[in-house]
């Protein structure tokens, strides 16, 4: 005889296979819902039916008919529940609150001077808390996008030089403070998972994505799953392009991240500009890609032809990185 534990524990499946299977077929009726679940009909409508009265799923209409009752259409709710998602850069943290599908219902960007975990989970405990009254018990769990190598199923942070952490479980900490279960993966992996459900990659199920900043990162999807190994084979900013290159902080030689940077880039236009004014404005550029850009920026401003030049060899740097993944996965 089945304990009330393990009965719970079904009961929790069969809801979590049924939403699935209704948030990746919107408006599918009861009947195609016991074929591609392969629960019976009566265990989907009794759980449907538990669905519906929680609020979590709606019936949204009627579908045509040969014969006998028209199926009933079944759709989430999607405003029922909400997640948090929080972007760990260099130097800020985004935080976005988002339903079912996606919709942001409010975001913001706070800036930090120390990114320990600590002040990350600290940080985030003050956001849930202030945003508590649009929140309110809706929270279905936290989403975290991190730069670095990454142990998605343990939550752990296994190395990021950026953030200088190294195993930080950084998802069991914010869970811990929060009370909500918390995920965390590789910034760039949730990138391309974003592509794949909101983005343009549309019907493209083989890709290579690139961000370019502070770090530079890659994630490659094949056959529209992503090549996840837990090991940082997608740590596209640590190819060595250059064996004479500078030494990153990986601490290998000639890495593009440490030749094509953001960083670098200001770096280099310190090193090679005549003008005062950069060089006494580069004394306040921090490690973050928000000073780095305006310093750039500023840059292309007042020494227009040394910047350009240094964007000419940073270009040649991501063209030879391009060139190489073509020639992997071609």
């Amino acid at each position: 005889m089945a304990t009330k534990a393990s009965k719970e524990i079904m009961k929790e499946i069969n809801e979590k296979l049924l939403l699935r299977g209704i948030y990746s077929n919107e408006g599918i009726d009861r009947a195609s819902l016991a074929k591609l679940t392969g629960l019976s009909p009566a265990t989907v409508t009794k759980v449907v039916g538990e669905l519906i009265e929680s609020g979590l799923v709606e019936e949204t209409g009627v579908a045509d008919s040969t014969g006998g009752r028209k199926p009933i259409l079944l759709s989430i709710q999607p405003k029922k529940l909400c997640v948090l998602g929080l972007k760990i850069g260099v130097g800020y943290l985004d935080y976005s609150l988002t339903d079912l599908f996606g919709t942001v219902l409010v975001s913001e960007r706070r800036l930090l001077d120390n990114q320990s975990p600590e002040e990350v989970v600290s940080a985030t405990e003050t956001v849930l808390k202030e945003w508590s009254k649009v929140i309110g018990e809706s929270l279905l769990g936290i989403g975290i996008a991190v730069s670095g190598i990454v142990d998605s199923l343990k939550g752990v942070v296994k190395n990021s030089f950026l953030l200088n952490w190294k195993e930080v479980p950084i998802a069991e900490l914010i869970s811990e403070r929060s009370g909500k279960k918390t995920f965390v993966m590789n910034d760039v992996d949730s990138f391309a998972l974003a592509q794949f459900w909101k983005g343009d990659v549309n019907n493209h199920k083989n890709c290579v994505f690139i961000t370019l900043g502070v770090g530079i990162g890659g994630a490659v999807a094949i056959d529209g799953k992503l090549h996840l190994t837990g090991a940082g084979s997608g740590e596209f900013g640590h190819m060595t392009i250059s064996q004479k290159g500078n030494r990153c902080t990986c601490g290998s030689t000639g890495c593009l991240e440490a030749q094509a940077s953001f960083e670098v880039l200001a770096r280099k236009v310190f090193s090679r500009t005549a003008s005062s004014e950069l060089k006494e404005l580069y004394s306040s550029v921090k490690a973050t890609e928000t000073s780095e850009i305006h310093y750039l920026k500023r840059a292309v401003e007042i020494d227009r032809e040394t910047t350009i030049g240094v964007f000419q060899e940073y270009s040649e740097d991501i063209g030879t990185a391009l060139k190489n993944l073509i020639n992997i996965f071609a």
